[in-house]
């Protein structure tokens, strides 16, 4: 591991079409679209695009299946630009990229997303067991958006927990993130299986409940959520964000907990991608060793810049930005 350097993010790649309205509307009812973005989507570019961002020396690599398409060719081109190396995404002639058409609510920022899984559907363990690379940690996202990561394993139980047991005997450290969804018998099934062949787990709170599936005190108790999670198996640490926050615990019994750096509703132009500029500070932090106090906090900085832009990304800021940003907020009475 002394020798590894760098952040491979292994997934979904796929495209959001943001459309920001004025307000959401009721089925068969019509609403006015003001914005209109393009963008990469999905947690592998939204958190190595806020990590190009946050150190451009930092090495990013970007592994996933595409179309022969165009949305295909404008998440290349758009790794690219953010010099990062992208020999392993594969292009498949017979699928159509991912999309996701997201609508945002300009009153109150909030998302609602429409969709179409596209190649992603056929990213399965084969992609996982020879990735010839040396980054420290090998990011996966998302899972349950991956149905090849769904099937029953006569030895792991499930073919995700083969998939990130490739990725760890390769001498990746594994993070995992998930996508929310109500349904708690899927994350039962396919997410707690993998569990203890994850190292760096960071989801959100309602991802935290879905997982510890109501064994905790309270629904806010965020450090026994973790200590569940690291009894469930995971490696090294547990972190959980939330609109007011993240706590973090680590296998070690370290915690922390920090408060967000709030904004008015009326300043947020769109919380899409917010979880993933967080996951980008708390991926650089335990890359470079950072503190866990100190690492929150990058994570919590770099989630508020996510909030003043429509896309997924393009709100991210320089280290040093974020570093004064949490200085002059942390000076603050």
């Amino acid at each position: 591991m002394n020798n590894r350097h760098g952040i491979l993010a292994i997934g979904n790649l796929l495209v959001d079409q943001s459309l920001c309205c004025h307000e959401y509307p009721l089925e068969s009812m019509l609403t006015m679209v003001s914005d209109v973005a393009s963008s990469c989507g999905g947690g592998c570019t939204n958190v190595l695009f806020d990590l190009a961002r946050i150190d451009p020396q930092l090495p990013l690599s970007l592994c996933g299946l595409i179309g022969d398409d165009d949305s295909g060719r404008f998440i290349l081109q758009q790794a690219r630009q953010h010099h990062i190396d992208i020999q392993q995404v594969s292009v498949s002639d017979s699928e159509k990229t991912s999309f996701t058409h997201v609508i945002v609510n300009k009153k109150n920022g909030y998302r609602t997303f429409f969709h179409h899984m596209g190649a992603n559907h056929r990213l399965g363990v084969d992609t996982f067991t020879q990735r010839h690379h040396q980054a420290k940690i090998a990011h996966v996202a998302y899972l349950l958006l991956l149905p090849e990561l769904e099937h029953d394993d006569a030895h792991f139980c499930t073919s995700g927990a083969r998939a990130l047991h490739a990725l760890q005997q390769q001498g990746f450290k594994v993070s995992l993130d998930l996508i929310s969804m109500t349904d708690t018998a899927r994350y039962q099934r396919w997410v707690v299986p993998v569990l203890p062949y994850v190292d760096y787990l960071i989801i959100n709170d309602e991802e935290a409940r879905q997982l510890t599936a109501d064994q905790t005190r309270g629904e806010n108790d965020y450090q026994q959520q973790a200590r569940l999670l690291l009894d469930k198996g995971v490696k090294e640490l547990v972190c959980i964000h939330h609109p007011e926050g993240a706590t973090s615990v680590t296998r070690q019994g370290e915690q922390a907990t920090v408060k967000s750096y709030m904004v008015s509703d009326s300043e947020v132009i769109s919380t899409l991608g917010a979880g993933d500029a967080f996951c980008a500070g708390m991926l650089y932090g335990i890359h470079q060793q950072w503190s866990l106090d100190a690492t929150l906090r990058l994570g919590c900085a770099s989630a508020h810049f996510n909030l003043f832009s429509l896309s997924a990304t393009e709100g991210a800021v320089s280290l040093a930005e974020l570093k004064e940003f949490i200085h002059q907020r942390e000076s603050q009475p």
